[in-house]
């Protein structure tokens, strides 16, 4: 019996809920990253050939089953990419969470036209932003490890993943700002 997309996801976020209670901050972003990565294999393996069997479905996948699960890898990939170089004196801290506060806005600036079709909820491109690839298709860019198989991969839903751990990101740093805020 295949375990739906719904169950999958919340038993992801309720494990990643649970590494959340641990103190360390680096073994929480490690941990969660991993369990993000483990489900969305999971997912995959619990996708058959007729998942794929209307355009429909197909959309739905990419537009929003996907990057629920592929969203959470990029996140904690960003913030195991930030802790490495986040200042230990305040002033410095300060001015560095502040820069990472514009990250979210230099992401929906770049991807304007996408993220107004996407967060509007338009609906008549999402034939060709949101369908497997062809088999011959290179992307224009390297694709994350978790997007190279191509059975498992639409043209444009990088841009939803990166939208969502974006967002993720962007209410993270609005954390860290206040908490710096509290030490001074």
């Amino acid at each position: 019996m295949r375990v739906q997309p719904e169950q999958l996801y919340a038993e992801m976020m309720k494990a990643i809920a649970e590494k959340h209670t641990q103190p360390n901050k680096t073994d929480i972003v490690e941990s969660c990253f991993w369990i993000a990565s483990k489900y969305w294999e999971m997912l995959k393996k619990n996708i058959d050939k007729s998942f794929f069997e209307y355009e429909g479905k197909e959309i739905n996948f990419f537009r929003n089953i996907k990057p629920k699960f592929t969203s959470q890898i990029q996140f904690y990939t960003m913030l195991a990419e930030v802790m490495l170089f986040v200042p230990e004196d305040i002033e410095l801290k300060t001015i560095y969470w502040r820069e990472e506060m514009k990250r979210y806005r230099r992401f929906c600036e770049k991807h304007k036209e996408f993220v107004d079709y996407y967060e509007n909820k338009s609906v008549y491109l999402d034939s060709i932003y949101f369908v497997r690839v062809a088999p011959d298709w290179v992307p224009a860019q390297q694709p994350a490890s978790y997007d190279a198989d191509k059975h498992f991969c639409s043209s444009h839903d990088h841009l939803v993943r990166g939208l969502l751990a974006n967002k993720m990101y962007y209410e993270y740093v609005r954390e860290e700002l206040g908490l710096v805020k509290n030490e001074i």
